[in-house]
């Protein structure tokens, strides 16, 4: 896999987990008692978390609440220079 193809699945990962705490928040707000969906909710925020670390620590931040991070400073992260993590 290229390094490029690499961090396009990375991104793709972080996407999918941020999707899911998405529809489990939509769910849990009108299912409060359920418990197993909570569980899950619970659960799905921390692979978010995971994925968003992993790929961060990996390419740089993707939003303004991962910085500053050890990684930004170390890389002179700049905000206006390219590539987007989008572009990738």
């Amino acid at each position: 896999m290229s390094a490029a193809a690499e961090q396009r699945a990375m991104l793709k990962e972080v996407q999918q987990a941020d999707f899911v705490v998405v529809e489990l928040t939509l769910y849990t707000n009108t299912h409060s008692n359920d418990e197993e969906a909570l569980e899950q909710w619970r659960l799905a925020i921390k692979e978010a978390a995971r994925a968003r670390k992993a790929y961060e620590k990996r390419y740089g931040p993707l939003s303004l609440l991962s910085v500053p991070s050890e990684q930004a400073i170390e890389m002179g992260w700049r905000w206006n220079q390219p590539p987007w993590p989008w572009q990738m």
